[in-house]
């Protein structure tokens, strides 16, 4: 033994009256309930000899009313027996026991109990008394019973459900974030949402800082979504917050609904207004609000953008000579051969009739005429069983500085126009 524990140890020599009045007073202040019995085995067993007033706050029984008494007394019909007959056996054999059970106070209201109990023995080894240890978990239970009925609500939901902390990393998933994405929960707990949704989704994310002053948002998300087996999937999402007691936000509730079939119908009914019904091409109306973006974005310096401008030669001809079936198989085949050679990033539209209009971007006038010859020749080489060899003439202009898509689109119809004049299947410029 240390000098320091030797010092300890006389400091707490005291009388035994002392010693009584110091474990009286803590057992009397003690936060927990205790209740000290007795060890008898006759009748109902051990009666009660203390209780401190803890214990009296929680059964709602004074001192007065315990002593004397069986334990028993806090016991009713939700009391579980098993654990009562598992608690006898370990008293029984002077064992030390861990449980907890409904007991019920004065009033007869149940209350949750955990039980913590001592054999306390006299020098011979003897069990003289039990001390008992115990802690009212109502409202631990309670939350619990809330927590696992939350739980199996939000599992029930329909919706995809994701809980994130504040920063922003996953701690709950529900079956429908599961079903929807093909994650299971431990593989995603910990991890933020961007792992699977990208920016787009993450609740934290830059482009969603400006939403985190509200205290719930909603908004459609028109980016594709990475399933575990690599499908995309669409959602529209609300997210709210989950403030504590000090009003700051510790949590974020997400909630999304699959929308990838109503986005797909969308985005079908929208391709189909921006098509013409004959080549399949952007009508002239989709084309125009191409065009339009570039008139709106007037604080950034203009893009190298060239229109080509294109126009069946003697299209009427063959109209009047084959008819209008044949007319609009030519129609078709031209824009095929058109769009053959155009670019992804650029645009086929059919802008009316016989003409068409190539949006050309990132492009120059001299790449753009290149463009626009390797098109003319794909059409001139083509023959048609029923009509023949066809032609077309292309106009082509360059976006100036400073120009609007207006006055470009009528340099490059003067292009074309020029182009006709110098006996069309040609290509002509605008500068």
């Amino acid at each position: 033994m240390t000098d320091y524990s030797n010092n300890v140890y006389q400091e707490l020599e005291m009388s035994l009256e002392d010693k009584v009045l110091l474990f009286q007073a803590v057992l009397d202040q003690s936060y927990n309930s205790v209740v000290i019995t007795d060890a008898s085995n006759s009748g109902d067993g051990p009666s009660i000899i203390y209780a401190n007033p803890a214990f009296e706050n929680m059964t709602g029984y004074s001192v007065k009313e315990l002593k004397g008494k069986s334990p028993k007394i806090l016991q009713g019909p939700l009391t579980d027996r098993a654990v009562i007959e598992e608690m006898r056996i370990c008293i029984r054999a002077g064992k030390y026991f861990e449980g907890s059970a409904i007991n019920y106070n004065k009033e007869g209201q149940p209350y949750h109990v955990e039980w913590n109990i001592s054999p306390i023995k006299d020098k011979s080894g003897i069990v003289q008394y039990f001390v008992s240890v115990q802690k009212n978990i109502t409202a631990y239970i309670k939350a619990e019973h809330e927590r696992t009925l939350l739980t199996k609500a939000l599992n029930d939901s329909p919706d995809c459900v994701i809980i994130t902390d504040i920063e922003n990393k996953i701690v709950f998933v529900n079956a429908g974030f599961q079903q929807l994405t093909g994650y299971k929960q431990n593989e995603v707990l910990g991890k933020k949402p961007s792992f699977l949704w990208g920016s787009p989704l993450d609740v934290v994310s830059e482009s969603s800082e400006s939403y985190l002053s509200q205290k719930s948002m909603h908004f459609k998300l028109h980016e594709p979504n990475l399933s575990k087996d690599g499908s995309l999937f669409y959602v529209d999402q609300s997210i709210v917050h989950i403030e504590d007691d000090a009003g700051n936000t510790t949590h974020y509730v997400s909630f999304s609904k699959d929308a990838t079939d109503r986005l797909k119908r969308e985005l079908a009914l929208k391709d189909m207004a921006s098509r013409d019904s004959l080549t399949g091409q952007l009508n002239r109306r989709a084309g125009e609000q191409l065009l339009k973006q570039y008139d709106e974005v007037k604080h950034l310096p203009k893009r190298a953008l060239c229109l080509i401008m294109m126009d069946i030669d003697n299209f009427k001809k063959i109209n009047d000579t084959y008819g209008h079936v044949f007319g609009d198989k030519i129609l078709k085949t031209s824009s095929q051969l058109i769009n053959s050679k155009v670019r992804s990033t650029d645009s086929l539209i059919r802008w009316g009739g016989e003409e068409f209009l190539i949006i050309v971007t990132d492009s120059k006038l001299d790449e753009a005429m290149e463009l626009a010859e390797r098109m003319r020749r794909s059409i001139e080489q083509h023959i048609d069983k029923d009509v023949g060899r066809i032609t077309a003439s292309f106009g082509v202009a360059e976006l100036q500085a400073y120009e609007s898509t207006a006055n470009l689109i009528n340099r490059a119809d003067k292009a074309l126009y020029k182009a006709k004049l110098s006996g069309k299947n040609c290509v002509n410029f605008s500068k």
